[in-house]
C-alpha cells in the first residue's frame, strides 16, 4: 500500500510539472517586494527558459522605473531578449512556434522565450522585441 501511494504522488508530481519564478526588487524606501511572479506549464527544459525570458523582461521594466535588483538576479538585466522573426511574415502563435521547434527551425531557449513573448501578450503584429 506504502507503494502505491508513493508512486501515485510522484505521478502527480509529474503531472503537475510546472516552472516557476520570482523577481524582488528594493523600492525607493528600501523595502523588498516581489515584483514579479511568473509559472509556465509544459516542457520544463523550454520552460525554464520561458521563465528567464519573462522575469528579465520585468527586471528592465523594474530597473527603468529606479528600483534595484537583488544581487542574484542582476544578471537578467544582461540578457539579449531578442526574439527571432516568424517564418513568412506571420506573426508567433503557440501552434507556430511548436511546428517550428518541432521542425528544429527553433532552440529549446528560443522557443522558450517565444512561448513567454506570446504569453505575455507582445506577439502583436509590427511590435518589435522588446530589448
Amino acid at each position: 500500500m506504502k507503494y502505491k501511494i508513493t508512486l501515485l504522488i510522484a505521478l502527480i508530481f509529474t503531472l503537475s510539472a510546472c516552472t516557476t519564478g520570482q523577481l524582488y526588487y528594493q523600492d525607493q524606501a528600501g523595502n523588498r517586494v516581489m515584483g514579479c511572479n511568473v509559472e509556465f506549464v509544459g516542457m520544463p527544459s523550454v520552460d525554464k527558459f520561458a521563465v528567464e525570458y519573462a522575469l528579465s523582461h520585468c527586471a528592465k521594466k523594474a530597473a527603468e522605473k529606479g528600483y534595484r535588483l537583488d544581487k542574484e538576479q542582476a544578471y537578467l538585466l544582461e540578457l539579449d531578449l531578442t526574439i527571432p522573426e516568424a517564418p513568412n511574415a506571420q506573426s508567433w502563435n503557440h501552434e507556430l512556434a511548436e511546428r517550428e521547434y518541432e521542425k528544429g527551425n527553433l532552440s529549446k531557449k528560443e522557443y522558450g522565450y517565444i512561448v513567454a513573448y506570446i504569453d505575455m501578450g507582445l506577439a502583436t503584429a509590427g511590435r518589435p522585441s522588446p530589448d
